[in-house]
């Protein structure tokens, strides 16, 4: 069932807002937009991820941000499960924590990490534990996604950047712009960059195997120097598979010292530390 659960539980990226009223965007018509095939960002993507930047607090606002921290609740409505969800990301560390009861399961836990170029993930009940190393494509995206903000370095991030389409997101025109991930060129990541705020309302995610997912954020506040999405709803098959709202992020605070640690069942994964056997008792 955790195993199951996991792959439905794709670790969700932090987009997000700014106080200052977003420039308004220039009129696009679906004629001109054009697809390339080529490996490139066009103009005019970069234009819209731009403005996005600026709405979300600019690339000076995003440069003095050393961590985020975000808790909150999760709710898997279709197996009646709730539980709690907490996050932790800085340039070299990841954490992201869903504690989960209800339904099939009791006191489950899903922990995804990264501590340096080590990607991992634990999943159990009751506080035991199997750990896992994340490898290859997978790892090499996680990489990417758990960055402060993607958008930032759409170079080293993608290979291809370009505006598709022009579609109504819940009431809105948003801009569809096709993101190609360097780990995975069969992958297609679209983003939905609504036109009056700005903001990305909504990603889907063709990971090149049938498989899509899409994702829609709301609820942006503003933290510190950046604006963030507070709730976020993940949707597979046109069912809604789960929300997380997280109204409670702190920025550039200190993060707990225990996660510089890697949890020993990883390290057991790595060779850095052995378990001893059971000892047995003579009769």
């Amino acid at each position: 069932m955790l195993a199951s659960l996991f792959v439905s539980l794709a670790v969700f990226q932090v987009a997000s807002t700014s106080t200052q009223e977003s420039p308004p965007a220039e009129p696009v018509s679906s004629k001109e937009i054009v697809a390339v095939e080529s490996d490139e960002i066009t103009a005019d993507a970069r234009m819209i991820v731009d403005r996005y930047i600026n709405a979300t607090g600019g690339r000076a606002g995003w440069s003095s941000v050393k961590a985020i921290q975000g808790n909150g609740t999760l709710d898997i409505p279709l197996a009646g499960i709730t539980g709690t969800a907490a996050y932790v990301v800085t340039p070299d560390l990841y954490r992201n924590t869903f504690r989960m009861t209800g339904g099939p399961i009791q006191d489950a836990s899903i922990i995804t990490g990264r501590n340096g170029d080590v990607v991992w993930q634990l999943s159990g009940e009751n506080e035991q534990y199997t750990g896992k190393l994340i490898e290859g494509a997978e790892r090499l995206r996680n990489l990417r996604q758990y960055q402060f903000n993607q958008m930032l370095d759409l170079e080293k991030n993608f290979l291809r950047v370009e505006l598709v389409d022009i579609e109504e997101i819940e009431g809105s025109r948003a801009f569809k712009i096709l993101m190609v991930p360097r780990e995975s060129p069969q992958s297609k990541e679209y983003r939905f960059f609504d036109q009056e705020s700005n903001l990305i309302v909504k990603t889907m995610v063709d990971d090149g195997t049938g498989r899509v997912q899409e994702a829609y954020f709301d609820s942006y506040k503003q933290f510190g120097p950046v604006k963030l999405h507070t709730r976020t709803k993940r949707m597979t098959g046109g069912q809604v598979l789960m929300t997380i709202a997280t109204p409670e992020i702190l920025i550039n605070k200190p993060v707990p010292e225990s996660f510089e640690e890697m949890p020993l069942e990883i390290k057991v994964l790595l060779g850095e530390k052995k378990v001893s056997p059971p000892v047995t008792k003579p009769e």
